[in-house]
């Protein structure tokens, strides 16, 4: 119902009730006395438009509701896609320069004929260092606009093949964007970049096997690597805590578990599964 059919309504909602209450009255004029028939029509007038506009300030509050959520949210993806901008703008352009200054140092140095390992290895933390926050620049940019899921995985595992040279076999059974909403597709996706990220960094494997399920309101993103492997309490190390807890933070927030299997030299998989909430896909079509 839409705001002119409720204005329209409300306005004739009286003269209705009481013309129809009037009418049934009249027909039983043989049994209704005047005085208790205008008690009881101004009784079931009352009632009804109560019970009626209680429905429509319920309506209201509830509309008002998400419009409150709607204008945080834009709040929030506005400042989300500030900060991307800033980061992009500023550090981004502070990693170039130090890379620049590092590589006339590097090449100072070697014209002398010495070799440091140091600046190497700090060739290497800059490079990490922008790779993650270009990473984070995507996520905070693509988080304002939709994602086919598929679509977003299939494209990141192109640049991610070709830059890692690490061999990616992905599955894909069911409907996945049927089943999932948008919240739930740009969490899942942050999650599955700092898993590939995680494989990239500390797996020291070739190959990864991704699997994508959608089936009987349930889904499910396994990740498998061959790689080196770890002790399950070495998650708990400052070297892999950091990404964990950005991994069950968005987990957490749709409503997913997440368990992570691995031992040193058998590789490492790592299942996030949900139940799909039919309602939320719905309210979104």
């Amino acid at each position: 119902m839409n705001s002119k059919t409720i204005k329209w309504f409300s306005s004739l909602l009286a003269a209705i009730i009481i013309g129809i209450i009037e009418f049934v009255r009249h027909q039983f004029l043989h049994v209704i006395s005047m005085d208790w028939g205008n008690l009881i029509v101004a009784a079931a007038t009352g009632v009804l438009v109560l019970i009626y506009f209680h429905g429509i300030f319920a309506l209201l509050e509830n509309l008002y509701g998400k419009l409150q959520q709607e204008k945080e949210e834009t709040a929030v993806l506005q400042e989300r896609y500030r900060i991307a901008r800033d980061l992009h703008d500023n550090v981004a352009q502070t990693l170039f320069f130090l890379n620049v200054k590092i590589n006339e140092v590097e090449k100072k140095v070697q014209e002398q004929g010495v070799y440091l390992d140091a600046i190497g290895e700090i060739k290497d933390a800059i490079k990490m260092t922008d790779e993650d926050l270009r990473k984070y620049i995507f996520i905070l940019q693509n988080d304002v606009r939709d994602i086919m899921l598929v679509d977003a995985i299939q494209g990141y595992l192109i640049k991610y093949e070709a830059k890692n040279h690490i061999k990616v076999n992905l599955e894909i059974v069911g409907d996945v964007e049927q089943a999932l909403a948008q919240n739930v597709k740009k969490r899942l996706f942050r999650i599955f970049q700092e898993l590939l990220a995680n494989v990239q960094k500390h797996a020291g494997t070739e190959d990864v096997y991704i699997k994508l399920e959608a089936l009987d309101k349930k889904f499910s993103m396994v990740i498998c690597d061959h790689g080196i492997g770890f002790m399950l309490n070495d998650l708990n190390s400052k070297r892999l805590s950091f990404g964990l807890k950005n991994i069950e933070e968005d987990a957490k927030a749709i409503d997913a578990k997440l368990k992570v299997s691995s031992a040193p030299g058998t590789g490492t998989t790592v299942i996030v599964s949900l139940i799909v909430r039919q309602e939320e896909c719905d309210h979104e079509k």
